[in-house]
């Protein structure tokens, strides 16, 4: 019985993010609601659009001069973003590059200054 119920709960809570997920989807169409989904700017949107980042037919369609995304193209390009030449693929490879780090020359004189008092 125990485990009746468990699955029953179980399977109401898989109905509600299906149905959560349903509504999201269908929110993914205009330029913004994809940039934010995406974690990137409106203009991030329309730069991969022109350079052929997001595929017209595949991503997108045109319904005059708006773009229409395809909310289920959108969804695989976030859940899978190392397939293939994903512009998402693109970007975190560019945020793993670590930066150099380099101090303000002010704070480099009072922390080498620093470092020199400690040392001895």
């Amino acid at each position: 019985m125990y485990l009746e119920e468990m699955l029953k709960q179980i399977l109401d809570r898989l109905d509600e993010q299906q149905a959560l997920l349903q509504a999201t989807l269908n929110s993914l169409t205009s330029t913004k609601a994809v940039a934010s989904f995406l974690g990137v700017s409106p203009r991030t949107i329309q730069l991969w659009v022109k350079q052929k980042k997001l595929l017209d037919g595949t991503h997108y369609y045109r319904d005059g001069k708006r773009l229409i995304f395809i909310p289920a193209a959108i969804l695989e390009l976030k859940n899978n973003p190392y397939k293939g030449s994903s512009p998402l693929k693109e970007d975190m490879q560019k945020e793993e590059t670590p930066k150099k780090k380099t101090l303000n020359p002010v704070a480099k004189k009072i922390l080498g200054d620093v470092k020199k008092v400690s040392n001895g």
